[in-house]
């Protein structure tokens, strides 16, 4: 500690990027942010005293530390010509590069930035980077000053993409420009938010790089807090909404019992898709959140009572007396369950005359009454009962969200129960605020829109509980009651117990058989041998309208003839996974070689073409590159052709996509021969 001794009375500048996001910023007319933290902890736990130094852009910090006017820089990321002449410790943060582009405009991924004009700022070192991560994307570049410069010029049309690094500020310049979007986020570069000396102060580099180690935990802490508040300033929130914040910032969150995957209680921590999602926006401003469990009704109950703030509610006329309703966090249309031969539900109408099993408090009971004339309720305590009123036949259908339906129905071993049709009323599901927390109702209505709801449902989805498959739970029961009247026959139990286990054997034996008799190994889908046998059946049960998709990958021949055929096999995997995301819900096959063939039901055949250009797109962006540095692009030729009548065989419709397909086929030769 001598070098902090012989300087501990001379002030250390340190320069940075004044738009960087939640580094620093003005809220509520006091400087704050990530540095302002970060150096405050570095002189309580060194001595050191360092000064924040303002500069106009990051090219102005940079150009300050370089002709020595400041003695530390923060936020560069080592380069070989700056290495030259500086030092650097280990990052306190890494934030990724994104992209932006005009919501109108061509760019809506990464792939398609190639042959475009790129917006960057001077001295930044994704200028470099960029090319090295992906070498394939070709690109103009145009080197600005500083954000402020960079979005006007991505708004007027001068730029097509603006790269610039993360930290937050995406998120502010996404909510002060709603025609602009994040398209990507740049994972394998990263600004490093390092703290950067030159070679004369190597202790300083040392003492800095120590305490940067040591304190990695409480600095990520200072980042948190940092962060939340930088993203009050960057959501625009009203100073009433500040003010809750700052004075209460707790809410109290009802959580439905019995209603997975959305709410769950556990460990005294709400769970499961809504609690995640509450969690996040928790996260996002600084809120803390207290969680009540209890039937819906009774939720409903407490939450009219003002004892509850918030809770995961579908919005109804009756409800938005008592409660605000920001953005819905799921746009998922609840869907009507019945048994397998239960008449199809074209529309809500169709349920007049029929059962329908009702959770008590759930929006389905006002729904049904305003639109049946005279509605059969079928009242439940919970999505449990009305499953089992529906599968016994004491009720005909229920309605449920798709994503509740699926959790329930497959855990269970519900396999009778299955879709029906759809709901045509606002089904989304929302976050109702209590009338006596305006502010809070409208912190969610900011934050809402700007999460990545489906990365979270995803993270949700690892976490509930799974839930036990009643056949199971039979069986387990039925092993218990012979097990205590059976004790004097043990020698039955043991010939029933062999008997068992040789059953089930032989089921598995029968599920393996069918999963290689009707499984491509290669791709996952399905075979031509499933869609011969069952082809038939599904076509009486379809949902329509259905499209579809038949798709001739190209170039496999040539990756076999030149790679081998393990590279031809990526091929066709990699062609799998990029229709896979394009339409996950979809009903898949490989029927053979190199063609493939989907059933989107319920498609919409206006979006189909547009579709079948953003599988192609997504394709052109994700190359197969083989072990030996060789690239074999992924493409096919598709057709496609709706089937909305249900008296037209399937077989028809193929058909005619094939037809279309061979025809773009051709297309694509003769463009090939042209070239």
């Amino acid at each position: 500690m001598q070098w902090v001794a012989e300087h501990a009375q001379r002030p250390l500048h340190v320069s940075f990027d004044p738009y960087s996001g939640m580094d620093s910023f003005v809220l509520r007319g006091k400087r704050q942010g990530f540095v302002h933290l970060l150096l405050q902890d570095i002189h309580a736990q060194t001595g050191l005293q360092l000064v924040a130094d303002a500069a106009t852009g990051w090219d102005a910090a940079y150009q300050r530390f370089v002709q020595g006017q400041t003695d530390i820089l923060y936020g560069a990321n080592p380069t070989p010509e700056r290495e030259k002449i500086m030092r650097f410790t280990v990052p306190a943060l890494r934030y990724p590069y994104v992209v932006l582009a005009r919501k109108d405009g061509v760019v809506k991924t990464l792939g398609d930035i190639d042959g475009k004009s790129i917006g960057f700022i001077a001295s930044d070192f994704v200028l470099q980077a960029l090319p090295q991560a992906y070498p394939q994307i070709r690109f103009t570049p145009v080197v600005l000053p500083d954000q402020a410069a960079a979005l006007p010029a991505l708004l007027k049309g001068q730029i097509d993409v603006f790269v610039t690094s993360g930290g937050g500020s995406e998120v502010e310049y996404v909510v002060a420009h709603p025609e602009l979007a994040i398209v990507a986020e740049l994972r394998s570069i990263t600004s490093d938010m390092t703290l950067a000396v030159r070679h004369a102060q190597a202790p300083l580099a040392e003492i800095l790089d120590r305490y940067l180690q040591q304190r990695a935990g409480h600095i990520a802490q200072l980042a948190q807090q940092a962060r939340s508040q930088f993203n009050r300033k960057a959501l625009q929130l009203t100073p009433a909404q500040l003010d809750w914040l700052e004075q209460s910032g707790e809410v109290v969150v009802g959580a439905a019992e019995d209603y997975l995957p959305f709410d769950y209680l556990s460990k005294g921590q709400y769970k499961g898709i809504a609690g995640e999602v509450l969690q996040e926006i928790a996260q996002t401003v600084g809120m803390r959140v207290r969680v009540v469990s209890a039937p819906f009704a009774r939720i409903l109950e407490e939450a009219r009572a003002g004892r509850v703030h918030v809770v995961n509610m579908a919005k109804t006329d009756a409800r938005q007396t008592d409660f605000f309703f920001p953005h819905p966090f799921s746009s998922e249309r609840d869907i009507v369950i019945g048994r397998r031969n239960s008449p199809p539900i074209p529309d809500i109408y169709a349920l007049e005359g029929r059962r329908v099993a009702v959770i008590d408090g759930f929006w389905h009971d006002e729904y049904l009454r305003r639109n049946l004339r005279q509605p059969t309720i079928v009242e439940t305590a919970d999505i449990l009962e009305s499953l089992r009123k529906v599968r016994d036949g004491e009720a005909d259908y229920l309605i449920e969200n798709p994503t509740v339906a699926d959790y329930y129905i497959h855990g269970l071993g519900y396999q009778d129960l299955v879709k029906r049709g759809d709901t045509s009323g606002d089904s989304a599901l929302y976050f109702g605020v209590t009338r006596q927390q305006p502010a809070l109702a409208g912190i969610l209505d900011r934050v809402i829109p700007m999460l990545p709801y489906e990365q979270i449902k995803y993270r949700a989805l690892q976490s509930v509980p799974v839930v036990a498959n009643e056949n199971n739970r039979r069986l387990a029961w039925l092993a218990g009651v012979l097990s205590v009247a059976l004790v004097a026959i043990v020698a039955l139990t043991a010939v029933m117990a062999r008997k068992l286990t040789k059953e089930r054997l032989h089921n598995q034996f029968l599920r393996e058989r069918e999963q290689l008799l009707y499984t491509d190994a290669l791709t996952g889908y399905f075979n031509r041998n499933h869609f011969n046998v069952h082809c038939a059946q599904w076509e009486r049960t379809m949902a329509l309208p259905a499209a579809v998709v038949v798709a001739d990958l190209n170039y496999l021949k040539r990756a076999n003839d030149a790679h081998g055929h393990a590279a031809g096999d990526a091929l066709l995997r990699q062609f799998a996974h990029c229709m896979r995301q394009q339409w996950p819900g979809a009903t898949g096959y490989r029927m053979g070689g190199d063609e493939f063939l989907l059933v989107i039901e319920q498609a919409d055949a206006t979006a189909l073409p547009a579709q079948i250009e953003s599988l192609h797109a997504r394709c052109a962006a994700a190359p197969l590159v083989l072990e030996n540095g060789a690239s074999v692009p992924v493409s096919a030729a598709i057709g496609y052709a709706l089937r909305s009548d249900a008296t037209q065989p399937l077989d028809h419709s193929v058909a005619l996509a094939d037809q279309q397909m061979y025809l773009v086929k051709t297309r694509q030769k003769k463009r090939s021969t042209d070239t």
